[in-house]
């Protein structure tokens, strides 16, 4: 763990020596305020940086395999260039980012389930994240971005998932990794496009998306382990979208898209490999109360319907989920966050045959729920509370439910 703290440690003492300015602490929007001004000026000028770290830890009530707590922690480092501003290239920028992630990755090891309670965790590393350029065109009608980007992220995430914790729903359901496209922070050579063709009328909200990826034989950070591996290794994997985005007094969206990689995959109970894996989804949501009359304070509900065709080589044949959350829930925690989210997965029978053994039934599918609480204890820092029930965990319905407890901070410097 120390070896990830070094680097976060020397820039916060680099970036500290000019934070103490008049700002205050607690009411400041970055920890470390705006360095005298010279924050601010960079930003007017199209120079803005994102330094944060978000840190959980979660251990089990009762029900897992084996008993006990974890952590698991990741700092970002995110620089942004508007190139509009610095070298007068029209609605154009670059963003270039990095992780350093630490921690134990236990979610199916320790705890005994498919559904990751935490967003962040995963492989111990330190390396380049996204590094992309990106550019509107005609009016907006155009939008591309290429570069090492997220395929998972732009093709199938939540818009409302940031209030949990659960990785389902913050980011995306399992069953879409499957089509192996690159995904946050494992990005890899990419390219989407966005079309608005109606930009200036009643349909502003409709567009259309796609994207080709190189899927890194089949894993984004095998042989690219710092992020720096330009090469296309293949094989190549597309993904589309259609949406619409609509707005007034109760915003919302509706969107629905494919997943889809040309590679040879693996089947989950037999040697044998199967040629091609295709992912579907929709996702809608949408304001359903304002709390106050403004709407800044308001609620939220969502639903998701994912589906895998082949059961061959798939863990998940069909996966939902839903959530319903509250930003600013009371008056007097006017940008708190509160929610309650369904993770229901129904396994593939070649998965759930794979596993056939004494003390395992088939029978069941997995579901999760999440409660959780996200506290602002400052514009730069909150407190996440959180709990999580895992019922037929890895789809075992032998197996007693896994009742997981959790807390995440998240710091902005």
């Amino acid at each position: 763990m120390k070896k990830h703290l070094i680097p976060m440690a020397c820039l916060a003492t680099f970036v500290g020596s000019a934070a103490a300015d008049d700002q205050d602490f607690f009411t400041r929007d970055h920890m470390l305020g705006d360095w005298y001004g010279v924050r601010t000026d960079l930003e007017d000028e199209g120079v803005s940086f994102d330094f944060n770290n978000t840190f959980d830890y979660y251990d089990d009530i009762a029900g897992a395999l084996a008993s006990g707590g974890t952590y698991f922690g990741r700092a970002r480092a995110t620089i942004n260039l508007d190139l509009d501003k610095l070298v007068g290239l029209p609605n154009a920028k670059v963003s270039v980012g990095g992780v350093s992630q630490y921690g134990k990755n236990y979610n199916r090891s320790r705890f005994g389930v498919l559904t990751n309670p935490s967003s962040i965790e995963g492989v111990d590393t330190t390396r380049f994240a996204n590094i992309w350029f990106e550019q509107s065109l005609f009016d907006n009608f155009v939008t591309y971005r290429v570069g090492k980007v997220d395929g998972v992220g732009n093709f199938g995430a939540q818009p409302y998932g940031g209030t949990f914790m659960n990785d389902e729903l913050v980011y995306i359901p399992n069953l879409l990794f499957a089509a192996g496209l690159p995904f946050d922070p494992a990005q890899q050579l990419g390219a989407v496009v966005t079309l608005r063709p109606f930009e200036d009328t009643d349909a502003a909200g409709l567009y259309f998306k796609g994207g080709v990826f190189n899927s890194n034989n089949l894993n984004a950070i095998i042989f690219d382990d710092i992020g720096t591996d330009f090469t296309w290794d293949g094989p190549v994997a597309i993904a589309g979208e259609v949406g619409y985005d609509f707005g007034d007094e109760y915003p919302g969206y509706a969107k629905a898209g494919l997943h889809h990689n040309f590679g040879t995959f693996d089947e989950v109970n037999s040697a044998n490999r199967s040629r091609g894996n295709t992912l579907f989804y929709a996702n809608v949501g949408q304001t359903i109360w304002n709390l106050n009359d403004s709407g800044e304070r308001h609620v939220d509900a969502s639903f998701s319907l994912n589906y895998a065709p082949k059961e061959e080589v798939n863990v998940y044949h069909f996966e939902t989920t839903a959530m319903i959350r509250a930003i600013g829930p009371f008056e007097a925690r006017p940008i708190d966050e509160a929610g309650v989210g369904l993770i229901a997965a129904w396994l593939s029978d070649d998965y759930s045959n794979s596993l056939a053994a004494p003390g395992y039934d088939s029978s069941g599918n997995e579901f999760t729920v999440e409660v959780t609480y996200k506290a602002r204890v400052t514009p730069w820092f909150t407190v996440q509370p959180d709990f999580q029930v895992v019922v037929n965990p890895n789809g075992n319905a032998a197996r007693d439910p896994v009742y997981l407890v959790g807390v995440r901070n998240v710091i902005d410097f």
